[in-house]
C-alpha cells in the first residue's frame, strides 16, 4: 500500500514538472502570464545613441523633442512599459502596441483597427517610424494634436480606441506594484499622474528611429545601390509630378525628404482624394508619414485604402483608368526602379529589437 502511494506520488510530481518545464519553454525566460509584470534588463537600454551622421544632422535640424522632455533611457523605458500595458484601455483589453505593431513597422496591418469594444476606428494607424522628424511637432493625420505629448493621451481617452479617462489609467497606474521604481528612476519620484504618463510614452514613441537600412549603409559608404536601385533614386530626386504644374514640388523628394523621407508641411495636391474625410483643416491634406519601411507595409494612406507600393505607384498612371491619385503615380517603366529605392529605406532590425518588444510576454 505504502510503495503505491510513493508510486503515485511520483507520478503527480513528474506530471507536475513537465507541466512546469512546457510552460517555462513556451514563454521563455517569463515564468508568468502576460498580464503580469513586464520583464525589463537591469540597465535600461539605450534609446537615444548610435545614430549615423546623416541622421544626427537631421536631427540639428527637424527635431520636436520639447526641452522639458528630453529622450532619457529611464523614460523611455518607463514609456515602453505603459505602451504595451492594457490596462491604459477601459476594459485592459488592449495597449498603444495593439493597433501599432513592432513587426508591422509600429503600423496596424488591418485597414481600420477594432477599439476596445471591437467598434473600427474611423482612420488607418498612424505609423509611428521617425515621427521626431516631423519639424512642426503636430500628430495624427489632421494634426490636431498640437504636440506628440498631447497626442500619446488622446487614443487613451477615445470613446473608440481606448475608451478609458485619464483618472481611471492613473488609479490604475498607481495600483501596479512595478510602475513606482520606474517612475523614480524616470523623473525623480514616485508620484504618478497625467503629465507624467504623456512624458514617458512621447520619449518611447521617439526614439522607434530607423537607421539601420541599405539606405542608411549607402550613406555612410558601407554599401551601394544596384543600378535599378540607383535608377530609382535618381528618379526620386529629380523626376517632375505628374498632372498639372504650379506649386506642385519637382520631385517625390519634394515632400518626403531624405534622409528620414518625410515633411511637416504636407500639400493638398498629393493627398488621396477622399470625399468624406477632408483632413487638416478641412484643406483636403493630410499629415505626410515617413516612408521609411513603406515597402513593408500594406494600407497605405490615412483610410488603408491603397495595398502597397506597386499600388500607390501605379494606379494613377497613363492608361490605367484610375487616377485615383495620380500625383503618386509614375510611369509604367519607372514603377520597378522607383520600388527598388524604396525597399532600400527599409529597416528589419527595427521589427525586432528588444527595447522597441513588448516586456509582458
Amino acid at each position: 500500500m505504502n510503495k503505491s502511494l510513493v508510486f503515485l506520488c511520483l507520478i503527480i510530481l513528474t506530471v507536475g514538472a513537465h507541466g512546469c518545464k512546457k510552460e517555462t519553454q513556451e514563454k521563455g525566460t517569463i515564468a508568468v502570464s502576460s498580464s503580469d509584470t513586464p520583464t525589463l534588463p537591469a540597465t535600461a537600454y539605450s534609446y537615444n545613441t548610435g545614430y549615423p551622421a546623416h541622421v544626427v544632422a537631421e536631427l540639428s535640424l527637424a527635431d520636436n523633442t520639447p526641452n522639458n522632455n528630453p529622450i532619457t533611457n529611464d523614460g523611455a523605458s518607463l514609456g515602453r512599459v505603459l505602451f504595451y500595458d492594457k490596462i491604459l484601455s477601459a476594459n485592459n483589453t488592449l495597449s498603444c502596441g495593439s493597433c501599432h505593431k513592432q513587426n508591422e513597422s509600429f503600423v496596424d496591418n488591418r485597414v481600420l483597427s477594432p477599439g476596445f469594444l471591437g467598434e473600427l476606428g474611423k482612420r488607418h494607424s498612424m505609423p509611428l517610424l521617425n515621427v521626431r522628424f516631423y519639424q512642426s511637432g503636430k500628430m495624427f493625420w489632421d494634426e490636431r494634436a498640437a504636440s506628440l505629448e498631447q497626442q500619446v493621451l488622446m487614443p487613451i481617452q477615445d470613446h473608440l480606441e481606448m475608451g478609458a479617462t485619464l483618472n481611471e489609467v492613473v488609479s490604475k497606474v498607481k495600483a501596479k506594484t512595478y510602475y513606482p521604481a520606474l517612475f523614480e528612476k524616470a523623473f525623480g519620484t514616485k508620484d504618478i499622474d497625467t503629465t507624467k504618463i504623456a512624458r514617458a510614452l512621447a520619449q518611447y514613441v521617439r526614439s522607434i528611429v530607423t537607421y539601420q537600412s541599405k539606405y542608411d549603409r549607402v550613406k555612410q559608404g558601407a554599401a551601394s545601390f544596384s543600378t535599378l536601385e540607383q535608377a530609382g533614386a535618381t528618379l526620386f530626386a529629380t523626376a517632375p509630378a505628374p498632372g498639372p504644374g504650379g506649386a506642385r514640388p519637382p520631385s517625390c523628394a519634394g515632400c518626403h525628404k531624405p534622409p528620414m523621407f518625410i515633411t511637416s508641411n504636407p500639400e493638398a495636391p498629393f493627398s488621396l482624394p477622399d470625399p468624406n474625410d477632408l483632413g487638416i483643416n478641412n484643406q483636403r491634406r493630410f499629415k505626410s508619414p515617413s516612408l521609411r519601411n513603406v515597402a513593408l507595409r500594406s494600407s497605405l494612406f490615412h483610410n488603408g485604402s491603397v495595398s502597397n507600393i506597386q499600388d500607390m505607384l501605379s494606379r494613377g498612371a497613363p492608361g490605367n483608368g484610375n487616377t485615383a491619385i495620380p500625383a503618386h503615380s509614375v510611369r509604367p517603366e519607372d514603377v520597378a526602379a522607383l520600388s527598388a529605392f524604396l525597399q532600400t529605406l527599409n529597416d528589419q532590425a527595427i521589427l525586432t529589437e528588444e527595447r522597441f518588444s513588448n516586456p509582458f510576454k
